[in-house]
């Protein structure tokens, strides 16, 4: 079930409403939520609901026996255990396909590749699993005793799909206890509100622009190739970010409170500044959970006291990081899909923050700052589109990248690519505009004025009648969109 559809939107949602506030005990809430839940994945995966039933099982058998452990071995051992079966359910699913047709190429072997359906959502929601484990094991929060609770913290629909990547810490309270104000679903509804029209008003109409660019009828051209990864890098960004809003507000509505998981990240200065605004969630999972250790790891240790005792200083201070960095980043390329591309664009990446941190950043503070800030800004623009070719482009990767750079292509522009260019203009400049904090800023604000000129309670009032407003155009709007497009699915839904 998609977010922005009007099943969802005119009847699933207002019927879970209802029945939520029916009841006040709080035994009930859960599982009405629960039950709801189970429905939104079974919709699109009747099959893989028992998958993620069966992950869910695992998961609460393993945090018990970790909470169970008298002993520092039997608890490490129960934790790796349950880390290796959550992993070893997401290698066969995701990559036991990627794993085999790769042997194949590499070892000219012709082992059958087996046909398996990547169950929807299982990389957000066994990240989710996994954190919960291993949280036990650190002693960041006890052993769920109830299944069904720990049951609605990995289905829970708003975030199941993707994301964001809610920790069990984040909502572990909340589970046991929320309370609603009206504020709250207000809120809430309004930014459910701004992220359909994200996805249904940009994101959509971005991933059109780009599809007719690439689709040049009259063949590439390095206009076409620019124009059609800048619309889909817009796309991406108002798809993703569309649906962390919808879901963080739906948390909102129920009571749950969902990290953030993007904070304008294409108003970068530079490769690092993007990773830590762009999907927050992953990359706080992979620094908490992949990085740190990694870099306290014993054999990275002793390779680092090796280089000391040779006199290597500066390797030894850097290589930590270094060998950090490049596992995280061949993991994330590999977490976003079970393709070599996306393992290149996870590497290409991984060079980037590298060559930021101990290469480039000491260049760009011997220079005046104002020069610094304009090649960082431009560098940035360039390799971040760079890495959405790599990453938009499953087959034929080398060939289509070689069109960025004139290589194979009819020149650099064509009457077709001009008219494309010039009909998608004014979304362009839009979408551009839409992906600052211009707007946040000027309601603020416009808050402010109205804080100081009519007290708060008014302004709090004024604010309200707004964000319904908002709400009922943006709905209204979507609906008209929608009409006829019975499925529109997110991008990460693939992931």
């Amino acid at each position: 079930m998609v977010f922005s559809s009007p099943f969802f939107v005119y009847i699933f949602l207002p019927l879970l409403l209802l029945l939520y506030y029916v009841g006040k005990n709080s035994a009930w809430r859960r599982g009405i939520l629960l039950v709801f839940s189970l429905f939104f994945y079974a919709w699109g995966e009747p099959v893989y609901l028992f998958l993620m039933l069966f992950s869910a099982l695992i998961n609460y058998i393993f945090g018990i026996l970790v909470g169970k452990g008298k002993t520092p071995s039997a608890r490490k051992l129960a934790v790796a255990g349950g880390v290796v079966l959550n992993l070893a359910m997401l290698g066969v699913f995701k990559y036991a396909g990627f794993a085999v047709e790769s042997l194949n190429a590499v070892l000219g072997t012709s082992i059958p590749v087996p046909a398996i359906v990547l169950p929807l959502g299982i990389s957000f929601y066994t990240f989710q699993a996994m954190t919960y484990v291993i949280d036990v094991y650190r002693e960041n929060c006890p052993p769920q005793k109830s299944f069904s609770r720990l049951l609605l913290f990995i289905t829970f629909f708003p975030q199941l799909v993707a994301g964001p990547i809610v920790r069990y810490t984040d909502i572990e309270d909340q589970l046991e206890y929320r309370r609603v104000s009206a504020k709250e679903i207000n809120d809430g509804l309004y930014r459910f509100a701004i992220g359909m029209g994200k996805k249904v008003v940009f994101a959509n109409t971005c991933a059109l622009a780009a599809e007719n660019l690439f689709a040049s009828t009259a063949g590439p051209t390095v206009l076409s190739s620019w124009g059609g990864v800048l619309f889909y890098a817009l796309q991406v960004y108002f798809d993703f970010s569309g649906y962390s809003d919808m879901a963080i507000g739906l948390g909102h509505m129920f009571g749950f409170t969902f990290p953030e998981n993007f904070d304008h990240p294409y108003i970068s200065k530079n490769v690092t500044e993007y990773w830590r605004r762009w999907h927050m969630t992953l990359g706080g999972w992979f620094r908490d959970y992949l990085f740190y250790p990694v870099m306290r790891s014993k054999l990275v240790t002793k390779l680092t006291k090796s280089l000391k005792k040779s006199g290597h200083k500066t390797a030894a201070k850097n290589l930590p990081t270094i060998i950090a960095l490049t596992v995280v980043w061949f993991s994330t390329g590999l977490w976003h899909g079970a393709s070599w591309n996306y393992v290149l664009w996870g590497v290409y990446y991984g060079a980037w923050l590298i060559l930021e941190k101990f290469v480039l950043d000491k260049a760009y503070k011997r220079l005046p700052d104002m020069l610094s800030t304009i090649i960082q800004r431009v560098s940035f623009v360039f390799i971040t589109l760079f890495g959405y070719a790599i990453f938009y482009n499953e087959q034929n990767l080398f060939t289509k990248l070689g069109h960025y750079f004139g290589i194979g292509t009819t020149g650099f522009t064509n009457v077709y690519s001009e008219s494309m260019i010039y009909e998608n203009g004014l979304l362009l400049i839009v979408a551009l505009i839409s992906c600052t904090p211009l707007a946040a800023f000027i309601m603020g604000k416009i808050r402010a004025k109205l804080n100081a000129s009519l007290g708060e309670e008014k302004a709090y009032n004024i604010d309200r009648v707004f964000k319904t407003v908002v709400v009922i155009a943006l709905f209204a709007l979507c609906t008209v969109r929608l009409a006829g497009d019975s499925y529109n699915p997110f991008i990460y839904f693939k992931f």
